[in-house]
């Protein structure tokens, strides 16, 4: 489980930071589902012919098991979670129930809910629970091939049962490759958390400086987004709300919403693009669509995404959470290039408070000296021709740093070193000039650009690019492949012994090993994952349980080809005797009742997991049956 964790883990962290390319998406199929490929790899190459027969049938049993859980148990439990209204009531049957009896009052109510509530999804979900029933075509053939009494003894078989399924395996890759809308779709709630991670450190770290009059704010400088009492800060939400709403109409326009995005996406809060962020933003707190967010709507919006995030850290899904942790938060006062950060930022605040008709830099490419000391008048408060270090740090905290948030008394102090030539604990006019200028010029020789508007953005973006992913995004890259290769070594090292205290633990306990591997082994290996499912499913919406579902279907599409793929391949290479159709019949018939029900209809009733739960003791049995009354196996 550990191993798994691990591998899990690692594997989708790598799978966010590298995107939803070609390559990258089917490497992250395949570490997804290799728990049960190692176990069969494992109890088989590494055992003798007599040890691989008797391992590998618990390892396919561990495989079917594992489908059939994910596709029955957890399937159905999502559906409980992630149900709400799919239509509203007619008034006839509120009159109903109005007139039903008291006895039979509770079973209307039942029937009611089990119509009327449930779980929608989009059209690509239902594309891929198509696919997962496209993956079941090698099955087929080989439960025809029983059918028929064609002998699996001869390598032929095998052989031509192993090219259609490798044949299979290929054409999956293939049209990954072609279409990587399945791993764009897997990204997409990952996106979502970044985006809502992003959007609330914004508000707690801007909304709480600024107040109405667009002074700095003593009172709420150290408050948080939830009071003391747990409820919702509003003077923190209100503050934000006026600092977006630029026109001040009392409303914020989907362009004035771009604006913000931009800035997030600038300072490094947000890692996603600005009209996936824009338009999950309108989404969300445009509760009336009508293109704007009024205060109330933005209050709710807030709660919302609050609510989620709490959610978030009771049910231990932390995936996310970590990855926007990790590639956006830095705090290392100790790091010799963060006064290059903090001036990058600076510099990027003195450009917005010139003129729109002035910038830091001349037409010719030069440091702007008139705009320097433009600049300085502006930060002298007192005009006493001095910037003392209380008017600095008052000044450094009105600064957009992003998640990015530095020791402002540190800050002062490595900017006096800076400026303060004579040592005076001031900084006059000729020291701010050189001092500025001398940053500007580095600017311009770093952004290397003929266009002045741009250079000034561009410096900013150089360092960030080099501090954060340079360092945050490379160490995060490496501990996520050391995840990875440990769950790898845990898997391999662990699968051979679980084999052997199965067969010990059936023998001992008289019991049928398939009991322990079929029943016991994926509840235990799949409840996490199971437990992760429900917290987007819980969400309510078309589109975490589209998001929910399609990971479902595109992992057994994956867990299928690739399994059966190294099943026959060791069975092959092995010369083992065909032992598996009990298995192979188990998931075929899971697989198709589902993956018939999920692509016929984009909704799913709430009796929709009575049936899936049948489906869990009725798999059991039918495994049971082929087995031990068939002799299948």
């Amino acid at each position: 489980m550990f191993g798994e964790k691990e591998l899990t883990a690692g594997s989708r962290v790598l799978f966010n930071i590298l995107g939803a390319s070609n390559i990258v998406g089917i490497i992250f199929r395949i570490l997804v589902g290799l728990p049960a490929i190692l176990i069969m790899i494992v109890s088989g190459v590494f055992s003798s012919k007599e040890e691989a027969q008797s391992k590998v049938s618990l390892g396919v049993g561990i495989y079917a098991g594992i489908t059939v859980f994910t596709l029955t148990l957890q399937w159905g439990v999502c559906v409980i979670f992630g149900r709400r209204k799919l239509a509203e009531q007619s008034t006839s049957s509120h009159a109903e129930v109005a007139q039903t009896s008291s006895n039979c009052l509770l079973a209307k109510e039942v029937i009611t809910e089990l119509k009327d509530t449930g779980v929608t999804i989009d059209e690509e979900t239902r594309r891929i629970a198509g696919i997962m029933l496209l993956s079941l075509i090698p099955y087929t053939i080989i439960q025809l091939v029983d059918i028929f009494k064609i002998s699996f003894e001869t390598h032929v078989v095998i052989l031509i049962l192993l090219i259609l399924s490798s044949a299979m395996l290929l054409l999956y890759f293939v049209y990954q490759v072609m279409n990587p809308w399945m791993q764009q779709k897997s990204l997409a709630y990952t996106k979502y958390e970044t985006l809502r991670t992003g959007f609330l450190q914004h508000m707690q770290r801007h909304g709480k400086l600024i107040d109405e009059h667009g002074e700095l704010n003593h009172m709420q400088q150290h408050g948080k987004l939830i009071d003391e009492d747990g409820k919702l800060n509003l003077p923190v939400i209100r503050n934000l709300f006026s600092e977006t709403d630029k026109d001040a109409d009392k409303s914020i326009t989907k362009g004035e919403m771009e604006r913000l995005m931009l800035e997030m996406i600038k300072t490094g809060e947000v890692n996603v693009d600005k009209q996936f962020a824009v338009t999950e933003v309108m989404k969300v707190f445009d509760s009336n669509h009508d293109e704007k967010i009024n205060y109330q709507e933005f209050v709710n919006g807030c709660t919302k995404w609050i609510t989620e995030t709490k959610q978030l850290t009771k049910s231990g899904n932390s995936f996310s959470r970590e990855i926007t942790h990790e590639l956006i938060s830095q705090k290392n006062e100790n790091n010799p290039e963060e006064i290059d950060r903090v001036m990058s930022k600076i510099l990027m605040h003195a450009e917005t408070r010139l003129l729109q008709a002035e910038s830091l830099i001349t037409e010719d490419g030069n440091p702007n000296i008139d705009g320097i000391k433009n600049i300085f008048k502006q930060f002298d408060l007192d005009n006493n021709n001095e910037i003392s270090k209380p008017e600095l740090e008052q000044l450094i905290r009105t600064v957009k740093f992003g998640e990015f948030q530095p020791n402002y008394e540190d800050v002062v102090k490595e900017l006096f070193s800076d400026f303060d030539k004579d040592g005076d604990n001031t900084i006059n006019e000729p020291e701010f000039v050189d001092g500025l200028k001398k940053w500007v010029d580095k600017a311009i020789h770093a952004a290397n650009s003929t266009e002045k508007a741009n250079i000034i953005d561009e410096y900013d973006k150089i360092v960030e690019k080099k501090i954060v992913h340079g360092k945050s995004l490379v160490w995060t890259i490496i501990k996520s492949v050391l995840q990875v290769l440990l769950g790898i070594v845990i898997l391999t090292c662990t699968g051979g012994p679980l084999m052997v205290s199965i067969l010990q633990l059936s023998n001992s306990m008289n019991v049928p090993s398939f009991g322990i591997s079929f029943v016991i082994v994926p509840l235990a290996m799949n409840a996490r994952a199971a437990i992760a499912a429900i917290f987007p499913a819980s969400h309510k919406s078309e589109k975490t349980a589209s998001l929910t579902f399609s990971e479902i279907y595109g992992g057994v599409v994956m867990s299928n080809i690739s399994n059966l793929t190294t099943l026959l391949a060791i069975v092959y290479a092995k010369d083992l005797t065909w032992n598996y159709s009990a298995e192979v019949l188990t998931v075929l018939v899971v697989c198709a009742i589902v993956g018939i029900l999920a692509y016929s209809c984009t909704t799913y009733p709430l009796w929709t997991c009575l049936l899936v739960f049948f489906l869990y003791p009725f798999s059991l049995g039918l495994f049971y049956y082929a087995q031990f009354v068939l002799h299948w196996n």
